[in-house]
């Protein structure tokens, strides 16, 4: 048992900027509202569903039935690509944490053009979505303890995008003391899913889609501002990976606009001098082939493998990567030569298309990531590899594989239930619910996934956990991939102070 307030509004929006306070009430509040949507565009993701409600900045909180304590609290941020997805109860339900006596949020975020449209100027600085999780946060702040929650104990956790907006709250100086600790499953920084270095350029390519070919930012931001919010969605979603063509990026600094974002996440986790650097204790980790449910896309799947198969090698360009046109057709052969040797059949380009979405989103990222975050802060990292199969693991079961692999969103709903899926739980499914609401608990109390090392312990970075029925150590995933993903980035990366565009 457990109590719910649902649909909490923790500020309003204000179009490409940062939110408002929420209002006021002398009344009761009815906090009954568990399908709250941020605007987005329809999409086969199915922990997504169409939505154009602007006014959708809430939290639900769930707690304990007993007040005989402070609990400590843990904020859940959802995936999506920064595009699409809902905090929402109805495919969040964080029941299995309540039995450890943690108070749990959820919230919603301005996503996709709403939330990270950035021109470079006061009217649309960026980072909307960034600065909807920093006043849920400070509103966290202000009343969790009205709920029995401890302000001085917040752990934020989240699932892909939700994993990295939880990282990017590491990079900001205003979000200093909001957060203690932090979990990011499936989310790293470093890949084309978590920065954009030319905001401007996205925006302009979009644009096309509204039949406006401009980079003038004025011009832009009335094409954003004037058409109706179903047409750019439609224009969003004809974009190859469209759930996440709008990301974050760095800001211009604004009177009346508190930036979010001032610097590259690969400057200011490289710069041990970096005020905007707040590390906390991590959690980081991954499935086995997160790229798997990469093929679930077929509008970008499809376009990937025509344009390939006819020899356009502008389709393995990274949006990560800015690699001189010198260097150009000679790197796009070291890709296409990796991952792609054979093409004779679609399957082969399919197999090479989910390998080189894993390296580049996820794997390589993870150990640049991992290095950096601990050798500029000295703050345990504890990393694990997701390998267990069970009936509840979702990408598994959309992907329909038969590959014993784990991919994107399979430990979510160890974590979570769920009213959108009927999804079995048998006795080892159980377990390993209980395996998983144990150890990002005691992380959340404790800052230890093992405090009680007579059960076993969880050493931190470079140690790997492999989570399974029977928990071992093993070697990163693809090494000899993840350290070409690394050379390339090292050399080529867009957040790299010689390749870093200016808005």
């Amino acid at each position: 048992m457990y109590y719910e307030y649902c649909g909490i509004r923790y500020a309003v929006p204000v179009r490409f900027r940062s939110p408002k306070p929420p209002p006021t009430h002398s009344d009761i509040y009815k906090a009954n509202s568990s399908s709250v949507l941020c605007p987005q565009f329809p999409c086969t993701d199915p922990l997504a569903a169409f939505s154009d409600n602007e006014d959708c900045l809430v939290l639900n909180i769930f707690t304990p039935t007993t007040f005989n304590s402070t609990y400590p609290v843990m904020v859940f941020l959802h995936g999506g690509g920064f595009g699409v997805g809902t905090g929402s109860p109805v495919i969040y339900n964080p029941q299995f944490f309540l039995a450890h006596d943690v108070i749990i949020v959820t919230l919603n975020y301005r996503l996709n053009v709403y939330g990270f449209l950035n021109l470079g100027i006061r009217d649309a600085p960026g980072n909307a979505g960034l600065k909807d999780i920093r006043a849920a946060l400070r509103w966290i702040q202000e009343n969790i303890s009205e709920f029995n929650g401890d302000p001085d104990n917040v752990t934020v956790f989240g699932q892909g995008s939700g994993g990295i907006a939880a990282l990017y709250l590491t990079l900001s100086e205003s979000t200093k003391g909001l957060c203690h600790k932090i979990i990011s499953e499936s989310g790293v920084l470093f890949s084309p899913h978590s920065f954009d270095s030319d905001p401007l350029k996205t925006a302009s390519h979009v644009a096309r889609s509204l039949e406006i070919n401009t980079t003038n930012r004025k011009r832009l931001f009335d094409v954003y501002t004037n058409n109706t919010l179903l047409a750019i969605e439609e224009a969003i979603s004809k974009q190859m990976n469209a759930q996440t063509v709008f990301v974050p990026s760095v800001e211009k600094i604004f009177d009346g606009e508190e930036a979010f974002l001032c610097d590259t996440p690969y400057n200011i986790l490289s710069d041990t001098n970096n005020k905007a650097f707040n590390p906390v204790p991590l959690i980081i980790g991954l499935n086995t082939i997160e790229g798997l449910t990469s093929i679930l896309d077929y509008n970008t799947m499809s376009s990937f493998t025509d344009r390939l198969k006819h020899g356009d090698n502008k389709v393995l360009d990274q949006r990560s990567l800015h690699v001189p046109e010198k260097d150009l057709e000679k790197f796009r052969s070291k890709i296409r030569e990796t991952y792609f040797k054979d093409f004779d059949k679609e399957s082969d380009i399919v197999s090479g298309f989910i390998n080189l979405n894993s390296d580049f989103c996820y794997v390589g990222p993870m150990s640049l990531l991992a290095d950096i975050y601990v050798n500029n802060s000295n703050i345990p990292v504890y990393r694990y590899i997701f390998n267990y199969i069970g009936d509840r693991n979702l990408g598994r079961i959309l992907t329909n594989v038969s590959l014993e692999a784990t991919t994107n969103t399979d430990e979510l709903f160890y974590l979570f239930d769920s009213e959108r899926f009927e999804l079995a739980l048998n006795e080892e499914d159980a377990r390993m619910v209980n395996f998983m609401t144990t150890m990002w608990t005691n992380f959340a109390k404790t800052g230890d996934p093992t405090p009680d090392k007579e059960n076993g312990q969880w050493f931190p970075h470079p140690d790997v956990l492999a989570i399974d029925m029977e928990p071992m150590y093993v070697e990163p995933l693809t090494p000899t991939r993840a350290q070409f993903w690394r050379e390339s980035y090292l050399k080529y990366g867009a957040e790299l102070p010689n390749f870093v565009s200016s808005i």
